[in-house]
């Protein structure tokens, strides 16, 4: 079955589109409901943005420094944000895609 997971990297959408092998795919048919998606993307691009937004450069006397005291004050923006995100993705799933979060837990754990 394919999956969707949810899990933030550094320049890239909280979204992860996974064949059967787990292997990353954006461009496969079966996946167009949710990329062409205006809501699903606006949510992805504000908890992309706020995720990047952590990582500092040239700072702390280190060329790419993760700010992890912002991450924490900002626990509850990020948590709201992936509610909406899940919702969203639960409501464009006709059941043929298995969803995988990855990120609430970690950020619930911070």
């Amino acid at each position: 079955m394919k999956k969707i997971k949810i899990m933030n990297e550094f320049l890239h959408s909280p979204l992860w589109y996974c064949d059967e092998d787990g292997i990353e795919w954006d461009n496969e048919k079966e996946f167009l409901v949710f990329i062409n998606d205006k809501e699903l993307q606006n949510i992805s691009k504000n908890i992309e943005t706020l995720f990047n937004g952590y990582y500092e450069f040239d700072s702390h006397d280190q060329p790419c420094w993760f700010n992890k005291e912002k991450e924490k004050n900002d626990k509850l923006k990020m948590l709201s944000l992936l509610k909406e995100l899940n919702k969203r993705l639960n409501e464009l799933n006709d059941g043929s895609f298995d969803i995988e979060d990855l990120e609430t837990n970690r950020v619930l754990n911070l």
